[in-house]
């Protein structure tokens, strides 16, 4: 009689086989008792590392969190019933912001659906068409067929988390009792790795030629919001046009180690005076990756509503929220850039570009807010991590971060800009953060909250988290919500929790500070004692605590 236990467990060794020889290596893991195929499978596998998180939401949006440091597709392994369904705002994410996950949730086998088993529920399709590819697997079976087929299924959807747009997928695997194996556990062999071949859409000559022709009729603009994909070469693109190149927070341009004297950061503010934007008025604008952020560009963009502006996106996605008609470009934005580079001589436009630094040097003194992103931005060192929480955090930081010769990585989950998650994430890219700069999160009081459950994972992991605690949600403030009845209770929804207590709740260091002058010295006191860290920035509207000013 065979070890239905050992049969399951040699299954999803193949799967994750696959999976590992496709060049996957991280796995994060939720405990629960019908996954064990799956668990001991990444525990015993020599390519695979994992990490165990309790709360599955948590798990996912950390899951995501290293995809997006790594730029690698990471596996998620949950037991069945309302497990998997916790994965459900990360996917969201993922699938918004082209995050590469292998979603491997585990199930009862058909003899237990819809007869009142247990932790048993309907998870064909749980996530609808937010993943790219969804497949329900056989229960394990005893043959070598079978498992040489599980191997190169492996393999496929790690290329189809990546392309031709990358998101998650999604695999469903049902296993029957017993879960464990008899016997001594097999010690699998660490295979080669041969990652998927990706293809690369090169700019064609005649879209080079057609370009080039407006790109000659006049003086136009370069935005980069985030991308997903690094974006080196369009600095060199913005100086051989001679434009300027509007760098959202997030498009990985604003702190680069090579200088960039066409970079114009402070434009959130000076094109929200409305004497500043008809003078700027461009004849073109090449975008690379997503609208940046700032809500003064996109006004200025509908008054503008240039009749040449290019979206460059290698997804060939349709990125146009405010309907101006844009083309979309689905080439390799790298490849572009360096193709018009060559092609275009080098052609100065001293008064345009002149008008926009001018623009720059004029945007008026920093408020408070902008002295505290100014402080965190100087405690951070080449090789930096900045994680932005959504909301306000990020808004501050497109209006204020400024730019530097320093490479800082700011990332933030912008796909959805919701404040679920966004702790996990941060920390997710933390464990896998690889240079040698400091890591550190900026996120409001309501968005930390949201997600306090991910402190329980901090163990070990030197980074940092401010909190900006302005008595809940401050951006509502600016919004016509402000007006309405209730508004306090149910919009801005201040909160009473104290955050003194988590050093003896999570283990993780505290400290509060309420002045501006006081959060340098704060950030480098944490930095100094290692582990984790959360400093909390008493703002304006902290309900009658001391306030930062």
């Amino acid at each position: 009689m065979s070890d239905l236990g050992r049969v399951n467990l040699e299954w999803a060794l193949a799967l994750l086989d696959g999976l590992a020889g496709a060049g996957l290596e991280q796995v994060v893991i939720s405990p629960g008792s019908r996954s064990t195929p799956l668990v001991l499978a990444a525990v015993l596998h020599p390519r695979l590392q994992y990490t165990v998180i309790l709360d599955e939401r948590c798990a996912a949006f950390t899951a995501l969190g290293m995809a997006r440091a790594c730029g690698r597709p990471v596996a998620l392994v949950a037991t069945s019933g309302s497990a998997p369904g916790n994965w459900l705002p990360a996917v969201m994410e993922a699938d918004e912001s082209s995050i590469p996950l292998v979603l491997l949730s585990a199930d009862r086998p058909w003899e237990l659906q819809r007869c009142g088993a247990n932790q048993t529920t309907d998870q064909v399709g749980l996530f609808g068409s937010r993943v790219r590819v969804f497949q329900v697997l056989s229960e394990a079976a005893e043959k070598e067929g079978q498992r040489r087929r599980l191997r190169a299924l492996g393999r496929q959807l790690v290329l189809e988390c990546q392309w031709p747009r990358p998101g998650p997928v999604h695999l469903n695997l049902p296993f029957r009792e017993p879960l464990v194996p008899a016997g001594e556990l097999p010690r699998p062999e660490a295979g080669e790795v041969r990652p998927p071949a990706l293809p690369s859409l090169c700019p064609t000559p005649a879209l080079l030629s057609r370009l080039l022709e407006c790109l000659s009729a006049g003086p136009g603009l370069i935005l980069c919001g985030e991308a997903g994909i690094p974006l080196d070469p369009v600095p060199n693109l913005a100086e051989a046009l001679g434009v300027p190149l509007l760098a959202d927070p997030l498009s990985g341009l604003r702190f680069t180690r090579s200088p960039c004297p066409n970079r114009i950061t402070a434009y959130p503010r000076f094109l929200a005076l409305p004497e500043q934007v008809e003078p700027l008025r461009p004849h073109w604008i090449l975008q690379f990756g997503n609208l940046p952020l700032a809500a003064a560009l996109r006004q200025a963009l509908e008054q503008w509503g240039v009749e040449h502006h290019w979206v460059v996106d290698h997804r060939g996605r349709r990125i146009d929220p405010l309907g101006l008609g844009v083309e979309t470009l689905p080439v390799d934005a790298q490849a572009l850039a360096e193709a018009l580079c060559r092609r275009y001589p080098d052609r100065a436009e001293p008064e345009w570009l002149d008008r926009w630094h001018h623009a720059e040097k004029e945007a008026g003194e920093l408020p408070v807010e902008g002295q505290l992103v100014r402080q965190v931005m100087a405690t951070l060192p080449d090789g930096s991590l900045l994680f932005s929480g959504n909301s306000l955090a990020v808004r501050w930081l497109d209006a204020w971060s400024g730019q530097g010769t320093r490479h800082i990585a700011i990332h933030g989950n912008r796909g959805l800009s919701g404040i679920d998650g966004n702790l996990s994430t941060y920390i997710g890219m933390a464990r896998l953060w690889n240079e040698e700069g400091r890591r550190l999160a900026l996120m409001g009081d309501l968005t930390f909250q949201h997600d306090l459950g991910a402190l329980a994972s901090t163990a070990g992991l030197d980074a940092m988290v401010v909190v900006l605690q302005n008595g809940g949600g401050g951006i509502f403030d600016s919004l016509p919500q402000r007006h309405l009845p209730a508004f306090e209770t149910c919009w801005r929804t201040p909160q009473a929790i104290d955050l003194t207590a988590l050093p003896g709740l999570f283990g993780v260091g505290f400290q509060r500070v309420e002045s501006v002058g006081e959060l340098g010295p704060a950030l480098e006191s944490a930095f100094d004692r290692g582990g984790f860290q959360v400093v909390e920035v008493l703002l304006p509207g902290n309900d009658g605590r001391a306030s930062c000013g």
